[in-house]
């Protein structure tokens, strides 16, 4: 009797050593952040954007030769703001923007989407580049710039602008969605 006690007491020991390799660590995960009082909301104005580029004659993109579009000549640009309410900068500084959207064939820029337009021709040959209010290009999935912050409300301007991206620009609705995170630092 003591036996087989015995050998269900060895039983038990072994695998309760093996079943600790189970439960080996084969990694280390170490969670960041920090609790605030406070960080910049974007205005519920700010949130649904409509950014008119208006009617762009499709000459206007055109290059040397006649009826032949110039590949990166741009439109006029259309200029918009992103509100930001109620930052403390006690504890933010700055804030970066990045923009997402359907890619064009170059990756920075923001593709032409007019799904659901039912016999209606989209243009063609043009996407949209968007930029800080100076212009300077921000590619899709890529940070702005850093916007300084001050204490309390914050408007970070922007710009959108048709570019063309062929030699050949046809005309028809130039419509695109894009989606902006903002990034506190």
């Amino acid at each position: 009797m003591q036996k087989s006690v015995f050998v269900k007491f060895a039983s038990l020991a072994v695998a309760g050593v093996l079943s600790q390799g189970a439960f080996a660590a084969d990694g280390t995960i170490n969670f960041t952040g920090e609790i605030t009082t406070q960080i910049c909301s974007v205005s519920p104005n700010s949130q649904n954007l409509i950014v008119p580029l208006g009617k762009v004659s499709r000459a206007a993109f055109d290059g040397g030769t006649a009826g032949t579009a110039a590949v990166g000549k741009k439109a006029t640009p259309a200029k918009f703001t992103i509100d930001l309410l109620g930052c403390d900068t006690t504890t933010l500084k700055n804030a970066t923007v990045t923009f997402t959207g359907a890619a064009d064939t170059d990756a920075t820029l923001l593709r032409l989407a007019n799904a659901g337009q039912v016999g209606v021709t989209a243009a063609s040959g043009v996407a949209i580049e968007l930029g800080d209010s100076a212009g300077t290009k921000i590619p899709l999935g890529s940070p702005s710039s850093a916007y300084i912050l001050g204490q309390g409300d914050n408007s970070l301007k922007f710009q959108a602008v048709y570019v063309a991206t062929k030699t050949a620009v046809t005309a028809g609705p130039a419509n695109s969605v894009a989606q902006f995170t903002m990034d506190y630092k």
